[in-house]
């Protein structure tokens, strides 16, 4: 059975964007102040929790939670964002993933089934996000849940979204559906698809019917809630997600990307070769994805893609994630020519302050080739005579240095 949130608790989840602007009650002090002595922290936060619902019980908690200096480490350095898509996707789309998501689709076929003719989201998917999160479980992470949660609360990088998932935490440990010395991944995710604690209270289901909502034990907990957050995350049912297609050699590559989404007539008129017969005759509009410039997989990304991203705003992540889902339906593996690998980071690093330094706007100097710095690339690949992939490649970096 799933538990009824108080109601200043649902208030301040429903406030997530807002909480400065639309106050929780009055005299609350929400956001708590970031930085400062962690010890003072934890007392500060601890009397506007209770002020809004928690119980003492619960809060007696915070006096054991230690500050994790290597959660701060992981925060600051995702590596496997900084990977190329081919290096990332050989090693997160493998035949054990592949063969593994099939069986537990079998194995839990009347809760897949149930919950696909539900929403109309592919098993897949959900297998997909499954499979990538934990290895169907079997990696949920050692960090102590409450001490990441606290920890990233009071850093002042993203205090606001964690001291929120600070709260979900001891809410959830209220109402007994985790274990106070929980753990999970380093920033405070928890279970078999790791999920952060305002999800859990808001899409927990008990896919089991044992009358608890167990997102670390429970497989069917699990599948059930990534169900839920998939749905409510807007996917549009029994609709495409992502197919490979063939490019020609004199294909416009600068036509890819992100804010360039055609018609599939449009895309056919331009020489994309490959799209399936019933995508081409629903003519649903599609953005071609290169994750590894021009000679490397080609994708056209629907609709339903944004859903992924919505999951994980990584680039290189969404499009392995949606790939793998494929590969579990059935599709075969990608095609590329031998792309060039990826800069290190220090070069990307230096690319961007070139790119800086040449007007452009690349988001934060940190050396990941995330969305803004490939729309750079790509500016400047069209004005020096670069095929306008959005890849830099190790000659386009040298000679965008003498700018």
């Amino acid at each position: 059975m799933e538990k009824k949130i108080p109601s200043k608790i649902l208030a301040f989840i429903l406030v997530l964007t807002h909480w400065i602007a639309v106050p929780i009650s009055a005299g609350n002090a929400f956001p708590i102040s970031c930085g400062g002595s962690f010890k003072d922290f934890l007392n500060n936060f601890s009397s506007e929790a209770a002020i809004i619902g928690i119980p003492e019980t619960t809060l007696e908690i915070i006096g054991k939670i230690k500050q994790d200096q290597k959660v701060l480490i992981y925060d600051r350095s995702q590596k496997s964002f900084k990977m190329s898509f081919i290096d990332f996707a050989e090693r997160a789309v493998n035949d054990y993933r592949i063969k593994t998501g099939r069986k537990k689709i079998q194995k839990y076929s009347k809760l897949f089934n149930e919950f696909e003719d539900r929403y109309g989201i592919p098993s897949e998917v959900i297998t997909a996000f499954w499979a990538m999160e934990t290895d169907f479980g079997a990696v949920q992470g050692k960090f102590n849940t409450l001490n990441s949660l606290a920890t990233l609360a009071h850093d002042c990088r993203r205090t606001e979204m964690f001291q929120l998932e600070f709260l979900a935490g001891l809410k959830l440990i209220e109402d007994n559906q985790i274990d106070p010395d929980i753990k999970g991944a380093w920033a405070g995710e928890i279970g078999q698809v790791q999920m952060l604690p305002t999800d859990i209270l808001r899409f927990g289901k008990d896919g089991n019917n044992d009358g608890n909502i167990d997102l670390k034990n429970s497989p069917e907990d699990a599948v059930a809630t990534a169900f839920e957050l998939v749905a409510h995350l807007g996917w549009r049912p029994n609709e495409p997600w992502l197919d490979e297609v063939v490019l020609g050699r004199d294909f416009r590559f600068e036509e890819a990307g992100f804010g360039r989404g055609r018609s599939i007539e449009e895309w056919v008129s331009l020489g994309v070769k490959g799209i399936p017969a019933s995508i081409v005759n629903s003519n649903p509009n599609a953005e071609l994805l290169l994750p590894q410039g021009h000679n490397g997989p080609s994708f056209l990304a629907y609709s339903n893609y944004d859903i992924f991203l919505k999951w994980n705003d990584s680039f290189i992540y969404t499009v392995t994630a949606a790939y793998l889902a494929k590969r579990i339906q059935g599709t075969k593996p990608f095609s590329h020519m031998s792309p060039e690998g990826i800069l290190d980071q220090d070069d990307m690093i230096i690319l961007q302050e070139k790119l800086v330094k040449l007007g452009e706007d690349v988001g934060k100097l940190d050396g990941i080739l995330g969305a803004k710095t490939r729309q750079a690339v790509r500016k400047w690949q069209l004005k020096t005579g670069f095929i306008a992939d959005s890849w830099p490649t190790r000659n386009f970096f040298q000679v965008l240095q003498s700018y």
